[in-house]
């Protein structure tokens, strides 16, 4: 009978149950009632012969045996029904979890089931004891000694509890966030008791004690609202002042008609006066914390800024060296150049013309909105 009722319930699990566990949890694993089954009808059968045996009239020295093996086998089959019932309600919450705005539940969820799990195993495995009839409070007591032993080798297993209870209330990163912290960067994949696992760039798995998280500085990358672009844009040493100007005035419009850049904060201003050519500061943000769309939007811009270039006549520098070779005796006449006072009062004369007129210098054309 026992048996028949273990056939039964368990088809009726996967045959009943499942369609309905499909709707309230549609990217359940396939298996996960079938796990759930196997112990539910172990518990079912194991009740009925506990309830049945004593009918058979065995003599007593083996129906203690007997009720002995079947209390065993109803405690076991019942701390495995609860472990699956964690994984059947942790697979909803999951489920649930996803469905909303915030990533504080999917970080929660996962701690959750196996808080869940650990509960469920140590009131187990004292439920298996009690029901065999082993004293409970003799067998802690005769722990002593090796309890302390195990509890200073547990030091690390707490400090590692405690970094995944500060990542729980404090919540610097979220399953999913980019993170850089202790020399490891990646996506966060799953947060546990012990360790948080961080899939790097190249796709290899690093697990990360929690309680390095204690002690390191946690750099939420994932948290961005724009990722910075700075570069430089080198053009040669013949570009003319005024077409430089109109080069970075032209950037900047690019900047501001950009559907992805930040529009309050940017530069574009020669900058410096480097070896083979006159430098451009290009500092600009993409509103995007994905690296896939931020490249993208690089290439986008990158293409505007050539396209730019080769409509103002603009050329791009690249590393040149010229090298003057002079005979003896045939060194450039530079002519008769004025003392020093006079050719310092001439260049404050010019620059004060410069600085006089914008329209002949540098700075004719308006601001960013940055400033």
């Amino acid at each position: 009978l026992g048996v028949i009722a273990d056939r039964l319930l368990v088809a009726l699990l996967l045959n009943v149950a499942r369609p309905i566990a499909r709707r309230l949890i549609p990217d359940a694993t396939p298996n996960l009632l079938t796990r759930g089954a196997r112990p539910a009808g172990l518990l079912t059968m194991g009740v009925i012969w506990r309830v049945g045996v004593p009918w058979l009239g065995l003599p007593p020295e083996i129906l203690s045996i007997v009720l002995l093996a079947v209390t065993f086998v109803v405690a076991v089959s019942a701390v495995w029904l609860a472990y699956r019932s964690v994984d059947v309600g942790s697979e909803y919450l999951a489920h649930r979890a996803s469905l909303t705005a915030t990533r504080y539940d999917d970080l929660l969820v996962p701690l959750l089931r196996k808080s869940a799990k650990i509960i469920v195993v140590a009131f187990g495995l004292v439920f298996i004891a009690d029901n065999l009839n082993v004293n409970i409070t003799s067998l802690v007591a005769g722990l002593g000694l090796g309890g302390l032993a195990f509890a200073l080798a547990a030091q690390d297993v707490v400090k590692n509890l405690f970094g995944s209870i500060t990542v729980l209330l404090d919540r610097p990163f979220h399953v999913g966030d980019w993170v850089a912290v202790d020399g490891v960067e990646g996506t966060v994949e799953e947060v546990g008791f012990r360790s948080t696992r961080i899939r790097t760039p190249t796709s290899s798995l690093v697990t990360l004690p929690n309680a390095n998280l204690l002690s390191s500085s946690v750099d939420n990358l994932g948290a961005r609202r724009f990722r910075r672009w700075k570069t430089t844009l080198s053009l040669t040493y013949d570009t003319p002042a005024e077409k430089i100007d109109a080069f970075c005035e032209g950037v900047r419009e690019l900047v501001r008609r950009h559907p992805m850049t930040r529009k309050d904060v940017y530069y574009v201003y020669a900058n410096e006066f480097g070896a083979a050519s006159l430098d451009v500061l290009l500092y600009i943000f993409f509103e995007t914390n994905d690296y896939g769309i931020e490249l993208r939007e690089r290439h986008r811009f990158f293409l505007d800024v050539l396209r730019l270039a080769d409509r103002l006549g603009v050329e791009f520098a690249f590393p040149t060296q010229t090298l003057h070779v002079f005979r003896p005796g045939e060194m450039p006449d530079h002519g008769e150049q004025p003392p020093p006072p006079e050719g310092r009062e001439r260049a404050r004369t010019v620059a004060g013309e410069i600085a006089a007129n914008p329209e002949e210098g540098p700075f004719e054309t308006s601001r960013p909105a940055s400033g």
